[in-house]
C-alpha cells in the first residue's frame, strides 16, 4: 500500500508540475533560512514545499501532511530539480520544441486567467432551496434503480412508431406489436432486452427506459440514433437511494459549474461577434477536399446542358 501511495504522489507531483508550467530554474538562488534541501546549490525552501502541497487534491494531501509524507514530497521536489538541472545541462531549454511548448502553455494560462476573471463574482449564488429544487427535478440522476428489465420495439420511421404506439395504447399485447413492427434483432423473442444497468445503454434509450414510472408501462416514442423506439418496463431491482443531505454540496457545485459554463459561453459569443473572423475551410485537408469535390460535381450556372 505504501508503495502505491508513493507512486501516486510521484506521478501526481510531476503532473502538477507540468500543468502548472513549473520548469524550474537552474540558476543559483540566494540561501534562505528556510531552506529544506539543495541540489547543486539550488535551494528548495519550505514555502516551495507548502506551495506544491497546496496543489494536490485534499484526498492526496492527507498523505502528505504527515512527517513521512513531507519527506516523500521533499524527495520528489529534489528529484524534479535534478531532472531540471540535467535538462538545462543538455540545452533542452534552448530547443525550438521547448519554446513552442512554453508558448502554448503561456497562451493556455492567459485564457485560463481571463476566464477566471470573467466568472469571478458573477457565478450565481446557489441556496439550499435551489439545490433541493434541482434534486427533485433531476431525481433519477441521484436515485436510480440498480437495474431494470426492459423490452423494446424499434422502427425505421416515426410513422411506423406512431402506429405501433397507437396499437399498444388500444390494448394490443406488446409481443404482438413487436412482431408486426419491430426491426430489432430481438423481435422474434418478443423484443426482450433483459436486465440493464443505469447508463449501460445509449443516453436516449437509457433516459427513456429509466423514466418509465412503473412496471408494465411503456415509454413515449424515443429517437435513438436513426431509429424510433418504444420501451416497456418489465421489472425493477431497487437501488440504494441517495438522500439530499448526502449530496447537497455535490449539487451546489454542479449548479455553480453550469452557471459558470453559461457565463463563459456568452462571453466567448460576444467576443466572437466583435472580432473579424474568417474561415478558410478549403485549406483543411479533409473538409477542403470535400468542398472541392462538391464544386467539381456542381454544373456550371448559365450554361446549356446537352
Amino acid at each position: 500500500m505504501k508503495k502505491i501511495k508513493s507512486s501516486i504522489l510521484f506521478i501526481a507531483l510531476f503532473s502538477v508540475a507540468v500543468s502548472a508550467g513549473l520548469y524550474g530554474c537552474a540558476k543559483k538562488q540566494s540561501v534562505s533560512p528556510k531552506v529544506i534541501a539543495s541540489v547543486n546549490g539550488n535551494p528548495i525552501t519550505l514555502p516551495m514545499l507548502k506551495n506544491e502541497m497546496s496543489k494536490f487534491p485534499s484526498a492526496l494531501r492527507v498523505y502528505l501532511e504527515t512527517p513521512s509524507g513531507e519527506k516523500r514530497l521533499l524527495k520528489s521536489l529534489v528529484d524534479r530539480q535534478v531532472l531540471v538541472n540535467e535538462a538545462f545541462k543538455k540545452g533542452i531549454n534552448e530547443s525550438k520544441a521547448y519554446r513552442a511548448k512554453v508558448l502554448d502553455f503561456k497562451k493556455g494560462l492567459l485564457v485560463q486567467m481571463l476566464l477566471h476573471e470573467e466568472i469571478k463574482n458573477k457565478v450565481a449564488n446557489v441556496t439550499v432551496g435551489d439545490a433541493k429544487a434541482y434534486y427533485k427535478k433531476h431525481y433519477l440522476n441521484f436515485n436510480v434503480p440498480s437495474k431494470i428489465n426492459a423490452s423494446y420495439i424499434q422502427t425505421k420511421s416515426l410513422k411506423q412508431a406512431e402506429l405501433a404506439y397507437k396499437m399498444l395504447k388500444n390494448g394490443k399485447p406488446f409481443s404482438a406489436v413487436v412482431r408486426k413492427y419491430s426491426i430489432a434483432p430481438n423481435a422474434k423473442k418478443g423484443g426482450v432486452l433483459g436486465w440493464i444497468k443505469f447508463q449501460e445503454t445509449t443516453p436516449a434509450f437509457n433516459n427513456a427506459a429509466f423514466s418509465i414510472p412503473k412496471v408494465g408501462d411503456i415509454s413515449r416514442i424515443t429517437k435513438v440514433g436513426n431509429s424510433f423506439d418504444i420501451i416497456k418496463l418489465n421489472g425493477i431491482v431497487a437501488g440504494k437511494s441517495k438522500p439530499f443531505s448526502a449530496i447537497k454540496n455535490e449539487i451546489i457545485i454542479t449548479m455553480k459549474q453550469k452557471s459558470a459554463s453559461k457565463i463563459l459561453r456568452n462571453f466567448v459569443k460576444k467576443l466572437r461577434a466583435k472580432s473579424k473572423i474568417k474561415y478558410f475551410y478549403n485549406n483543411l485537408p479533409l473538409a477542403g477536399s470535400n468542398l472541392n469535390n462538391k464544386k467539381k460535381a456542381a454544373p456550371a450556372v448559365g450554361k446549356k446542358q446537352g
